[in-house]
């Protein structure tokens, strides 16, 4: 019934404006054309409420708005023009909130991708995050120095430390006699050059060797320091797996390594017979050579780090 009554009332207005017209485009009066040629043209836009227009065989022309039978024509074609005008700034009005809510969420992305990235960076130097998975695994303070020789590792030299001078190269008539009764030997100077050896000076300092020359450390400890603590807990999970393949452990690993002037762990030794080489061993050393030490010059330094492992009564 109202699609009936809607094209009743179309047929209505078609008749309405039935007949020949002319309208003014400019300075150039054109037609004649029909009534509903004029009403589509007014759709399209090409005419307009304010087009002048006049019957066939009249001189007189009137606006459209004003002319009887067009009224109607013209009310509805404002009326669309005003619906499309708010449409349009709907439109607008949502794009924009689209822009606004998009940049919100990519402000808001970075915000949590950085504080993320903090988190996770301070989980890493802090050991947060998983602390409880490793209880009954502790690390003693580290102790970091210049490299010493070793007697299971010759090529390394001594280094001054603490109380002990950086020692000159064996004379071939065998002189030098390596230390005993400590596990981890140095080599001794030969005696005629004990007097020319002199007190070592704090890592950053430049020491002088029994032939005078010149020796910088230039380690920084507290960056080795701050590596240390930041990457322990990778070495927690090399002790972890260990307890897990022998049941009940409860030991003290001690170990020191090797940073190269390249800033790579080269050497690594752990100081319990049960753990020299093995899985234990293998990944200490694979992880070691992940932390992220600097390069440096001068002398190498060695880091000495003591694992409990297990609860001790």
């Amino acid at each position: 019934m109202i699609i009936a009554r809607e094209m009743a009332a179309g047929q209505d207005l078609a008749a309405e404006v039935d007949g020949q017209w002319l309208f003014r485009h400019g300075d150039l009066v054109l037609g004649p054309v029909s009534g509903s040629q004029i009403v589509e043209k007014l759709k399209t836009g090409e005419l307009t409420p304010d087009s002048p227009l006049a019957l066939a065989g009249e001189r007189d022309f009137h606006p459209m708005k004003d002319v009887e039978p067009f009224k109607v024509h013209v009310a509805l074609s404002e009326a669309r023009v005003r619906v499309d005008a708010a449409v349009q700034v709907e439109r607008e009005k949502n794009r924009k909130r689209v822009m606004v809510l998009g940049g919100v969420a990519c402000a808001l992305a970075l915000v949590l991708g950085s504080l993320g990235l903090y988190l996770t960076r301070n989980a890493a130097v802090h050991g947060w995050f998983g602390e409880d998975e490793f209880e009954g695994i502790e690390m003693e303070a580290p102790v970091i120095r210049v490299a010493q020789a070793r007697q299971d590792d010759e090529e390394l030299f001594e280094y001054p430390t603490q109380g002990t001078a950086r020692p000159n190269k064996p004379a071939d008539t065998g002189t030098t006699k390596p230390a005993t009764g400590t596990s981890k030997p140095t080599a001794v100077a030969s005696a005629s050059r004990t007097e020319d050896r002199k007190p070592p000076r704090p890592s950053g300092s430049v020491n002088t060797d029994a032939e005078g020359m010149e020796v910088a450390q230039q380690f920084d400890q507290s960056a080795i320091n701050r590596i240390v603590a930041g990457n322990k807990s990778t070495l927690f999970k090399c002790f972890k797996e260990e307890a897990e393949r022998s049941p009940g452990l409860t030991t003290k690993i001690p170990l020191e390594f090797v940073i190269g002037n390249d800033g790579k762990v080269n050497k690594l030794w752990v100081d319990n017979p049960q753990f020299k080489k093995g899985p234990l061993y293998d990944c200490l050393f694979t992880e070691l050579q992940k932390w992220p030490f600097r390069a440096y010059d001068g002398e190498r330094a060695t880091v000495g780090l003591s694992f409990n492992i297990g609860r001790r009564g």
